[in-house]
């Protein structure tokens, strides 16, 4: 496992337990959250927490797609870019167990670096290196249309990558409500707006949820189209123009959504 996919999988972990045990501490009576042990516990969860985040940030001091991009967009902090590049952006080491998954057909670009009895482990280079257009991009994180969970339905998509693409677009929203411009955020509510005219009334649920989830959507893509493309051109790689320009639709450049 990559360091810095590790360092994110153990803040969340972190994350996590510290936001359960202050609910759980909220949940005593008052005269037992006063105690030095209690306090104790909740000052350690932020510590454990804390010092993780610290290590993220130091593995950002040297990356240039958080120093030239990611870091010019408003709600995007190193937590939330540490994940994108973890997830898309470094190699990726996976163990298969042969008794679990026997048949198991590995892409081309796949390299095995161990063969056992039980076991193989693959190595696999970035996603965003094989991934030779912003489609395949937008399917793998769950944002293609159709991108649901059906029961016994095996799924197309990272649900990992998915959840994140909605944090994202939660926290750019939440920092505007607090008086944070942020462009992304702008385009959310034009797009909205427009698909709002133009959304049909759903078979069962609500409109209102509709608009808004689909809106989630296009604004996603356009925001993983768009880092697609500044990794690919610090890398050198080769560029697809994204299926809407060919139809002749404007497309919006990385740095026209930059805040800073």
């Amino acid at each position: 496992m990559d360091r810095l996919r590790f360092l994110v999988e153990t803040y969340l972990d972190y994350q996590k337990d510290r936001i359960r045990l202050e609910n759980r501490l909220r949940s005593l009576p008052s005269e037992l959250t006063e105690e030095t042990f209690f306090k104790a516990l909740a000052k350690d969860a932020h510590e454990l927490e804390k010092q993780v985040a610290q290590e993220i940030s130091k593995e950002l001091e040297n990356e240039p797609l958080w120093i030239n991009y990611l870091s010019r967009i408003n709600g995007v902090g190193e937590t939330l870019a540490a994940y994108l590049i973890a997830w898309l952006c470094r190699d990726r080491t996976v163990k298969i167990w042969k008794k679990k998954k026997p048949n198991v057909t590995l892409p081309p670009y796949a390299k095995t670096i161990e063969d056992t009895k039980t076991y193989t482990v693959i190595e696999m280079p970035p996603v965003f290196d094989v991934a030779s257009n912003p489609s395949k991009i937008h399917k793998y994180c769950g944002l293609s249309p159709g991108s649901s969970k059906k029961k016994k339905e095996k799924i197309h998509y990272n649900p990992k990558l998915k959840t994140l693409c909605w944090k994202i677009m939660r926290q750019l929203l939440m920092l505007e409500a607090r008086g944070v411009p942020s462009k992304y955020a702008e385009l959310f509510h034009k797009e909205k707006a427009e698909y709002d005219k133009r959304c049909p009334q759903p078979e069962k649920g609500s409109r209102k949820l509709k608009v808004h989830r689909t809106t989630v959507k296009i604004v996603m893509r356009i925001f993983m189209t768009n880092l697609w493309i500044t990794y690919r051109r610090m890398k050198g790689l080769s560029l697809t123009a994204p299926y809407p320009s060919k139809l002749g639709h404007e497309m919006l450049t990385p740095e026209s959504l930059l805040d800073k």
